[in-house]
């Protein structure tokens, strides 16, 4: 695992990051406690956070029907491709879209979650 210093690398990480938790059996809480935490940030009714919200909802909606233990590894992949969509998404939002405090608290919830 690795710590990502910003949203472009966390994307790159992401398979490699959740690789690590998905051979700990840690996937599942650790996607869903990043998505409770990260949507806090980008509620529904500020339009220009949407992009991020959806992809977020996306994936805890995926994550709501992983396995607590012994994933498939194409559920494992599937989800480092939300990921990877998400951090994407909002990497290229901050200044015209998402504020820099939004992409930092996503970015925090990232490095705890799935990448450190």
């Amino acid at each position: 695992m690795a710590i990502a210093t910003d949203l472009s690398r966390a994307a790159g990480q992401a398979f490699d990051n959740l690789h690590t938790r998905w051979l700990a059996n840690q996937l599942l809480v650790n996607l869903t406690t990043f998505c409770q935490q990260a949507i806090q940030v980008f509620p529904q009714s500020l339009p220009n956070s949407n992009p991020v919200s959806n992809w977020i909802t996306v994936l805890w909606a995926f994550s709501s029907q992983l396995a607590a233990t012994n994933v498939p590894l194409e559920q494992l992949t599937q989800a480092a491709e939300y990921v990877y969509r998400l951090c994407w998404m909002a990497y290229s939002l901050i200044g015209n879209g998402i504020t820099t405090a939004q992409a930092s608290f996503l970015l925090g919830r990232y490095n705890v979650f799935i990448g450190f």
